[in-house]
């Protein structure tokens, strides 16, 4: 995997032909540093700059796309004229409803984890209604095994209706009619009217179904080395920040 800048002379290229490019932007641990807790997250103002200047070309389409709700990215980022995905592309901010049995799954799993998890130190839930996050940054290896194994055993008592994802020291319990990042990427791709270039960054394993789907875009993979679908590689927020200013000087 090359790093995105010593490949720059290749994505160039490729994104000077381009009449519209399609910019889809994971938000924790991409466009922001990861922190200890969802809400101690603060976007940089220079990034914030980048995204607004990017915004008011047309040549770009902006889409920011996150495990949160679309309501918290949407007030995080604070940039308008984009795209806020929530909940790895569901949450669309219209309303969408899941149906009754996974509504009924969900239930029963906040119940049966509020009760078998309150003594495992380190851990703690996160409700975002039609998904439940488990985070385990603070816990010890024992912990997070014996979380494991509960989290397994629950999704396996209610008949696989949910599917457990992993993530950066989370697990995320989602309803299996929820798609992911893979699907929400070829639905925005197929709205649009014209052929656009697609350019995804994203740093966790959320991200990559969306590097698979894009496989023939720019795929950016964001944070220390490791085995991944994306095509080129940043190391942290900072970087990426340097990548949008620079496409908004070559580019917009």
């Amino acid at each position: 995997m090359r790093h995105l800048f010593e490949s720059w002379n290749e994505v160039a290229a490729n994104l000077s032909n381009a009449h519209r490019i399609a910019l889809f932007l994971d938000f924790d641990g991409t466009l922001t540093r990861i922190r200890p807790r969802p809400e101690e997250v603060v976007l940089n103002g220079e990034t914030r700059r980048a995204l607004s200047a990017l915004a008011r070309s047309p040549r770009f389409r902006i889409t920011i796309i996150s495990g949160r709700k679309q309501a918290d990215i949407r007030e995080r980022v604070r940039v308008p004229g984009l795209h806020y995905l929530g909940l790895h592309g569901w949450d669309r901010g219209d309303d969408g409803e899941l149906g009754e049995e996974s509504r009924a799954m969900l239930s029963c799993l906040k119940s049966m984890l509020g009760g078998a998890l309150v003594n495992h130190p380190g851990i703690w839930i996160e409700d975002k209604d039609q998904i439940v996050a488990v985070h385990y940054r603070n816990a010890t290896p024992e912990v997070r095994r014996t979380t494991r194994d509960v989290l397994n055993r629950a999704v396996v008592g209610l008949n696989h209706g949910l599917r457990l994802a992993a993530g950066k020291e989370v697990w995320e319990i989602v309803p299996r009619e929820l798609e992911d990042k893979g699907a929400a990427v070829r639905s925005e791709l197929a709205a649009l009217c014209c052929h656009a270039i697609p350019i995804y960054a994203g740093d966790d394993l959320g991200d990559e179904p969306a590097f698979a789907a894009l496989r023939h875009g720019i795929t950016v993979y964001v944070g220390r080395m490791r085995l991944t679908k994306a095509r080129f590689h940043l190391a942290d927020a900072s970087e990426v920040r340097l990548f949008l200013q620079k496409i908004r000087e070559d580019f917009a």
